[in-house]
């Protein structure tokens, strides 16, 4: 009896833990067995680390077939996918009424022709997929034809459930325009893509009025991918305004209030992810930033049209960001960088040296904390993020104050001397990092002064 089940439950409990390198070998491997149920499973619990790592995947007719709404995929269950998208369990199903039911030359030489197209190869690639794209997208749409007009077909495609159906019918309106997505994914890339500049609204513009002739229905899908592909969704949203949508023209409101569900959706998919932020402040900040920037942009599209019904989400949004802000940066603040302090000397323990590693870490703390500062209003926090700063500065302030007295009534011997001032030092570069050069000056000044005397003048 074949062990191959188990190994691959073991495989996918260190898949996420393997560095990246040996994750890349591995995946590699997994495509080789093929379309075993146990790999489809082992994939599905990989895929975030897929989706960051995204390594080179080995070229099939499937993948092909799913490009044109790759970008819009979602992992909840048919019918509960995010608004526009398309839930990844109806590949499957998709793909086998493709290749049970289109032409079988047509299949096979296409899968001939897959097979020596390098993963690199994108011309390859989108010259192949033109033709899948339009041999899958007709096959399908006979198939839902006939399942309209036959119960008994309906009850044999996909299981007749309305959910299926009807993601079904989503898939083939992205099938149908697959060039002209292609085309749109070409000129955003690398994905996220980093900033949307009028030529590339230009560009968006014109394949919205070129899909539009195909379906009135057809720029929503092209714009789904397009925003799916943008670090800031909003961008597109506040392009639409001046969008011409050629023989959709009509449809131009409600694919504006799509594409604003799809905003919003992204944003609390990504704030969901805030409640396993990273431990590293730093790296919760630059999340937070992200998802400010993202929250101000979108707000202010909508604000300009006077769209409101998002209002309470997007506060939900913002509350989740806060959130995080303090459990990851203002909470573990006043630990973090005080600890690091040095403490005075007694009779019997000498002032031990400081600790590099505690004191690099203390520093990043007090920088995160000091970003916090640029977006805290934003999200509410900005009396919070003061107070903490306020309240480390006074302790950095007491802590010295109380080592500078120990110095006072002992005064410094030639040895600890090193010692004593690399500490004293180091906190004054933490007083100057949560409360300014002004006050670390002063504290500066104190230090040297009980160091070496007061200065003359």
């Amino acid at each position: 009896m074949s062990r191959e089940p188990d190994l691959l439950a073991g495989l996918e409990r260190r898949l996420n833990e393997i560095p990246e390198a040996k994750f890349v070998e591995i995946v590699r491997l997994l495509e080789q067995i093929g379309e075993h149920p146990r790999v489809r499973e082992t994939f599905e619990t990989i895929r975030p680390r897929l989706a960051r790592v995204r390594p080179m995947r080995r070229l099939t007719l499937k993948r092909v077939f799913c490009d044109p709404f790759e970008d819009v995929l979602d992992t909840a269950p048919p019918g509960d996918a995010t608004h526009g998208h398309i839930s990844r369990a109806i590949i499957d199903p998709l793909w086998r009424v493709v290749e049970e039911r289109a032409d079988a030359r047509h299949m096979q030489a296409m899968q001939q022709q897959v097979r020596g197209i390098a993963a690199t190869d994108g011309h390859a690639r989108h010259t192949l997929g033109c033709r899948l794209w339009y041999v899958a997208a007709t096959t399908l749409r006979q198939a839902l034809k006939e399942a309209e007009q036959n119960p008994r077909q309906r009850r044999a495609l996909l299981g007749g459930g309305e959910e299926l159906l009807a993601e079904a019918r989503q898939a083939v309106e992205y099938l149908e325009i697959g060039h002209a997505i292609a085309e749109v994914k070409r000129v955003l890339s690398p994905k996220p893509f980093l900033e949307l500049l009028p030529e590339h609204v230009a560009f968006i513009e014109e394949h919205v009025v070129e899909v539009a002739k195909a379906g009135t229905n057809k720029p929503a899908c092209l714009l789904a991918v397009a925003a799916a592909r943008l670090r800031e969704p909003a961008e597109l949203l506040a392009a639409l305004g001046g969008m011409e949508f050629g023989k959709a023209r009509r449809e131009k409101a409600a694919v504006f209030a799509a594409l604003s569900g799809i905003v919003v959706d992204g944003l609390e998919e990504r704030a969901g992810s805030a409640d396993r932020a990273p431990p590293d402040p730093n790296a919760a900040v630059t999340m937070a930033e992200q998802l400010v920037e993202s929250l101000e942009s979108t707000h202010s599209v909508m604000s300009l049209v006077n769209e409101t019904k998002y209002d309470e989400r997007l506060g939900g949004v913002r509350s989740a960001v806060g959130r995080m802000v303090e459990q990851a940066v203002l909470t573990p603040a006043a630990g973090s960088i005080l600890g690091s302090l040095p403490v005075p000397a007694t009779d019997a323990v000498p002032m031990l040296p400081p600790d590099d590693g505690a004191q690099l870490q203390a520093e990043d703390h007090a920088r995160a904390l000091r970003r916090c500062q640029r977006f805290a209003g934003a999200i509410g926090l900005d009396h919070a993020v003061s107070e903490t700063l306020a309240t480390i500065g006074k302790g950095v302030e007491k802590q010295v104050g109380r080592v500078l007295d120990s110095l006072g009534r002992t005064g410094v011997g030639g040895e600890e001397r090193d010692t004593v001032e690399q500490s004293l030092f180091y906190a004054v570069r933490l007083m100057e990092l949560v409360a300014g050069s002004g006050h670390a000056d002063e504290l500066l000044r104190r230090t040297m002064e009980t160091l070496d005397g007061p200065t003359a003048g």
